[in-house]
């Protein structure tokens, strides 16, 4: 599903990244995990559009996106959630949720300012799509409140939920559990499976290592911008560069 050949970027001479490789398939979970300054941010800024790659190709489905604006790629099914939450805290999650899957629709402002039948029927479609979404999250309750006013965990679901509205097959998160309790945690990881289960492949990068141990299919280890280690879980805990990456063994 994600093919990365040979990524490289640079910031002012310094490597970032040096030429990554590897691939996401089709209905797993992978992993990317790494101490901090490791490069996995910018793997996923340069896999989205974010940034521009120095060298290097991204290939989603078997189509070259490396060149393609951040849009233009989750239109075709990529999303991502950050670091840092991204909403509109002013409006609903409801709100929210439709900004997200508006995007996807294909339509020109004017058809926004005069809606016709077809306009209305993708926007009750919308509607729909974000009371499914809030149930199989755990947060049906919330849909007329403002974002700003649910807590940091909700709002990490609200985030998720944002990215799933226009049915991507390939989601990118990037600390999902970072900041959230522990009893939150285990239900994130049961939402994660679920969707898993009916479709949805994810790539997610997760400092906490029992989560990605629990959840992964398949970890990917970088260290100083390269790929040091990759394999299923129990094999990569095992070994010794990851070690020496984490605890310098």
């Amino acid at each position: 599903m994600l093919e990365i050949r040979g990524l490289t970027k640079h910031f002012l001479g310094v490597p970032a990244l040096h030429d990554v490789s590897f691939t996401v398939e089709r209905g797993e979970i992978a992993g990317l995990i790494g101490p901090n300054g490791s490069g996995k941010t910018t793997l996923f800024d340069c896999v989205t559009g974010f940034l521009a790659p120095d060298g290097g190709k991204v290939f989603y489905m078997d189509r070259d996106i490396t060149s393609l604006a951040p849009h233009r790629i989750a239109r075709l099914g990529l999303t991502r959630i950050f670091q840092q939450i991204r909403t509109f805290p002013r409006l609903t999650v409801i709100e929210n949720m439709r900004a997200a899957g508006q995007q996807h629709q294909g339509l020109s402002l004017t058809g926004g300012l005069f809606p016709t039948k077809r306009i209305r029927d993708l926007n009750r479609a919308l509607d729909e799509r974000a009371g499914e979404l809030l149930e199989v999250l755990g947060i049906p309750g919330v849909g007329g409140l403002a974002a700003g006013t649910l807590s940091y965990g909700q709002q990490k679901l609200l985030e998720i939920a944002m990215a799933l509205m226009p049915r991507p097959a390939l989601v990118l998160l990037d600390e999902p559990v970072a900041g959230v309790n522990p009893t939150l945690i285990e239900s994130i990881k049961g939402y994660l499976k679920r969707l898993n289960k009916i479709g949805t492949t994810f790539l997610i990068i997760e400092h906490n290592l029992q989560v990605v141990m629990d959840l992964c299919h398949h970890v990917f280890v970088m260290d100083s911008g390269e790929l040091i280690a990759h394999g299923p879980p129990s094999v990569v805990q095992e070994d010794e560069r990851v070690l020496e990456a984490y605890f310098g063994k």
